[in-house]
């Protein structure tokens, strides 16, 4: 069931242009995050079976070493991206 936000939208900024971009941003940097996450599952489906089919993607599910390698670069992504919003800039 999709989800639909009750109230006025958060406001961050002064410029609400800002808020619709840093939405946008947030948002963005998801779908890339997910997209990473399902390459992943490819990339694992065929090294252990050699092939790979939509059904196999849809059906996988990481084991703990697997989640913990992609939790490490997940967070490393976010680091990264947002490095300059980081109080010391690094």
């Amino acid at each position: 069931m999709p989800r639909t936000a009750k109230g006025p939208r958060p406001h961050f900024f002064d410029d609400p242009a800002i808020d619709q971009m840093m939405t946008f941003f947030f948002e963005l940097m998801t779908e890339v995050s997910v997209i990473r996450d399902r390459l992943d599952t490819v990339e694992r489906l065929l090294d252990t079976k050699g092939s790979v089919s939509r059904d196999d993607i849809e059906a996988y599910r990481p084991d703990a070493a697997a989640e913990a390698e992609r939790a490490a670069v997940r967070d490393a992504y976010v680091k990264r991206v947002l490095r300059m919003h980081s109080p010391s800039g690094k």
